[in-house]
């Protein structure tokens, strides 16, 4: 059994195979795919070409899992043509996936409807080059579910992300050892969340002195996904508010 008929029964569903309709696979992915014997001589050659660029793929850490982090991916995203180049993968894919990332990402408001119509578009062309490969779940939802799920949400995708509560990981050590009672593991743990509901308030945040960030000025594509480009969601949020 040579590498590509491997790749093909990995990505097609059980009862594909049991008929034997294996369907096509794209040239380009296949050319690629015929110069190496397995999957492990292939996925190191991918790795060892990021490498070149300061880019660990799929290398475990110690106590922390492994490589592919919200840093990865952004790098991965953030040049399109370098990870066709390298994956062969199709590049106008890839670019569309930047395009999506960058918009569910920032703090405005999208644009249901456009959002919606590029998703499937997306999906198309995700089907038109893929069809053998099984979509993730997590890409299925965004491309056919995401339209939906911005429809009923008061604030945008980003907004609504785990990103916010791992930034806190840091303010509660500092808290947990400089500002709470260690007399009990009640009294510690009742200081504790008193400090972070306080500090967490939304009004509180809302007049807080704000930091200088050096955030990524967006795509023109995907500022074109949007409905008020130069607001963001949560201040018009809380000018209403005050």
């Amino acid at each position: 059994m040579n590498y590509n008929e491997k790749e093909i029964k990995k990505g097609i569903k059980l009862h594909e195979i049991k008929v034997k309709e294996v369907p096509a696979i794209d040239d380009e992915l296949a050319k690629d795919a015929s110069e190496f014997d397995t999957l492990e001589a292939w996925k190191k050659d991918i790795q060892e070409k990021y490498r070149e660029i300061g880019l660990i793929i799929d290398q475990p850490k110690q106590g922390e899992g492994n490589s592919n982090d919200g840093n990865t991916a952004r790098r991965f995203f953030s040049d399109p043509e370098t990870a066709a180049s390298i994956t062969g993968v199709d590049y106008d894919l890839i670019r569309r996936f930047q395009i999506i990332l960058e918009v569910i990402a920032c703090s405005k408001k999208i644009d249901a409807n456009k959002f919606g119509q590029y998703a499937n578009e997306t999906a198309t062309l995700y089907n038109q080059k893929y069809s053998w490969r099984h979509m993730p779940t997590t890409v299925h939802k965004i491309l056919f579910h995401g339209e939906q799920i911005i429809q009923h949400n008061m604030l945008p995708i980003g907004d609504l992300s785990e990103e916010a509560q791992e930034k806190r990981n840091k303010d509660y050590r500092f808290f947990r050892e400089h500002n709470t009672r260690k007399i009990s593991r009640y009294c510690t743990n009742e200081d504790l969340i008193n400090i972070l509901l306080c500090t967490s308030d939304p009004y509180m945040s809302s007049i807080r002195q704000k930091w200088k960030s050096t955030s990524l000025e967006l795509d023109e594509e995907a500022k074109q996904l949007l409905q008020n480009e130069n607001q963001s969601y949560l201040e018009e949020i809380f000018t209403n508010i005050v």
